[in-house]
């Protein structure tokens, strides 16, 4: 609406809506309100905003105020008015003066120091980022080749450690063989769990696992002892060559070789000589043929 229409200014719908306005100007705004559709809505919205505030924030309002702003307002009550400035006299409480003094000053050496950490730490923030994108903009710049931070013997490693210990180490136990060789013939393309029992080692079942570049088995054998060794195996489409002698570390030896497009690892806690001998064990009842397949060769352990 226009400033003033009829007499009527938009200070006058503002004290209408604050209900601070005399009962004769009330009637003439109210007047000029039903001869004027878009000023009655403006002054409806402005009173539903007044609604919305109040609903919003009057329980607050109603609040007692905390024990700290009550404390603070007993201080200055106890420490009397504040100085009264004239001129370069201050009349009032000496000591209530410079401790105002000291308290703007320690306010104002924390917002300095504020203002400096947030200047360096976009400082910082913005000295890398453009380093980080000099170094992948720069002409004749490619991305960082990405490399296998484990081998086949970490890996089965980190199965080991997960699985071989628990009290139940394996998804499918012996009874449920067949539904093992199945389900490793359909995610890992190898079915075969060797029979270690001759070297003492005796079958407590297997499971998939996420393997190095593609799903891995692993299966679970248990010594006399209780102690426990795992064959890990999966499809040899990256890594290292196999190693030749067995990797012991933290109390563990693994022994690797490769077959057929697979790699195979066998990991325990059994001693170096004990688990090189599984793993021949292992190589050799892999090899046998089955149903008149020929044997296949396998690199890394000499059966």
């Amino acid at each position: 609406m226009n400033t003033s229409f009829d007499g009527i200014e938009e200070a006058d719908l503002h004290a209408l809506v604050d209900g601070e306005i005399s009962p004769e100007r009330r009637r003439q705004v109210e007047d000029h309100l039903l001869q004027h559709p878009e000023d009655a809505a403006l002054v409806e919205n402005w009173r539903r905003q007044n609604a919305a505030l109040r609903t919003a924030f009057e329980p607050i309002a109603q609040e007692p105020p905390p024990l700290s702003l009550r404390n603070a307002a007993a201080r200055n009550a106890i420490a009397g008015p504040p100085p009264i400035e004239t001129g370069a006299t201050h009349w009032g409480r000496p000591s209530s003066s410079r401790l105002v003094r000291r308290l703007d000053e320690a306010r104002e050496d924390r917002r300095r120091k504020a203002a400096l950490s947030s200047a360096l730490m976009l400082l910082a923030g913005a000295t890398f980022a453009g380093v980080t994108v000099y170094a992948l903009t720069r002409p004749g710049s490619s991305p960082p080749p990405i490399t296998l931070a484990q081998g086949y013997v970490d890996r089965a490693d980190m199965d080991y450690l997960t699985y071989a210990r628990d009290p139940k180490p394996v998804d499918y136990e012996p009874d449920r063989y067949a539904d093992l060789l199945s389900l490793m013939r359909l995610k890992v393309g190898f079915a075969h769990a060797p029979d270690l029992s001759p070297v003492g080692l005796r079958l407590l079942g297997g499971r998939v696992t996420p393997g190095l570049v593609s799903p891995a088995g692993f299966l679970v054998y248990e010594a006399d002892n209780g102690a426990r060794v795992g064959l890990y195996f999966e499809r040899a489409e990256a890594g290292p060559e196999p190693r030749v002698a067995p990797r012991v570390d933290s109390s563990l030896t693994a022994v690797e070789w490769r077959g057929s497009g697979m790699a195979f690892v066998l990991i325990g806690s059994l001693g170096s000589e004990a688990m090189q001998i599984a793993a021949e064990r292992a190589a050799a009842a892999i090899l046998a043929p089955v149903a008149g397949v020929p044997p296949r060769r396998l690199e890394g352990v000499s059966p």
